[in-house]
């Protein structure tokens, strides 16, 4: 998550695109820029942004982000964005970036104005949820009433669970803003069983796949059909080794139908994201056409066009 975790990239092996463009991708976790600065400043990288897309044959995007850059960006491609909302915002600026957030320094956004944004089709998910990053975990009533407003209006969740940045909650950090109240607890995909309980409808993608609670989070696949995992940065903030050694782990667990790509970055993450997935010999061409696009599209209710061609 860009809200997060760009902090160390691992050296891997150039690839030259077009082997990477072959398979259709969805990129469930994209984010518009969090830092602070004008909207129209960041025209130039969503330009860039645009091109890797097209370089790496991904249909669409799940966009989130704050307000302002999020509801800019997505106007700029409208057919290929599905805009998610980030929340919350400790001390009312976004995770690990500093962008301010909402008005009157809010940390959470008003459920009113959130029900009309979504009303409008101008927020079409939740998400990120950071509230890991302020040592609230997915059960605590604050977040509440946001499962309850995405379950009523039947739009999917993106939570933030498991990794942060190194030294998440300590100066040393190396996000720009720190997170002093970071709660590796607090990203245990179990805190997220009284959420499913009380909301059986209810559609969750744990972002990053809760990397490295393996075992608990095999266990929620197990117990909940509306919950997938995203892999996203996994690709650039562990050694590939071990993010292998994860994947292999829930896809051996049965679960590769429930697995979708995220990029948690630029152009360069899309990249090593799409060439993890590819280069991955144990898995199987349809388990990567799964994780790259199909699972995504299922997820996001997506018609099953989005991912036909280039085989």
């Amino acid at each position: 998550m860009r809200a997060g975790l760009l902090f160390l990239v691992l050296i891997v092996p150039s690839v030259a695109p077009a082997q990477r463009a072959s398979l259709p991708v969805i990129d469930v976790h994209f984010h518009a820029p969090l830092e602070p600065g004008p909207v129209e400043g960041f025209a130039p990288s969503f330009r860039r942004y645009i091109a890797v897309m097209d370089t790496m044959n991904v249909r669409m995007a799940v966009l989130n982000g704050l307000p302002d850059v999020l509801y800019d960006w997505r106007a700029r491609a409208p057919e290929r964005l599905i805009p998610a909302l980030l929340f919350p915002c400790e001390n009312g600026v976004g995770t690990n970036w500093g962008r301010p957030c909402f008005e009157n320094g809010r940390e959470f956004p008003d459920l009113e104005w959130l029900r009309d944004e979504v009303k409008a089709g101008r927020v079409k998910a939740l998400g990120e949820i950071t509230a890991q990053y302020m040592g609230i975990a997915p059960d605590d009533p604050r977040l509440e009433p946001y499962f309850a407003l995405a379950e009523d209006f039947d739009i999917p969740v993106f939570i933030h669970m498991g990794l942060g940045p190194p030294n998440a909650a300590y100066a040393s950090s190396p996000a720009a803003v720190k997170s002093p109240h970071y709660s590796a607890a607090a990203g245990n995909p179990l805190r997220l069983e009284p959420v499913l309980e009380r909301h059986r409808k209810l559609r969750v993608a744990v972002m990053h796949a809760a990397w490295p609670y393996g075992e608990e989070m095999t266990l929620m696949l197990y117990l909940n059909p509306n919950v997938y995992v995203d892999v996203a940065v996994l690709q650039s903030a562990i050694p590939r080794p071990a993010y292998y050694s994860y994947l292999k782990q829930l896809v051996d667990a049965g679960y590769a139908t429930r697995i979708m790509f995220g990029s948690d970055g630029g152009p360069r993450e899309i990249r090593q994201g799409v060439e993890a997935i590819v280069d991955a010999d144990f898995l199987t061409r349809e388990q990567k056409r799964d994780i790259l696009c199909g699972n995504a599209a299922r997820f996001l209710r997506l018609p099953a066009s989005t991912c036909q061609g280039a085989s």
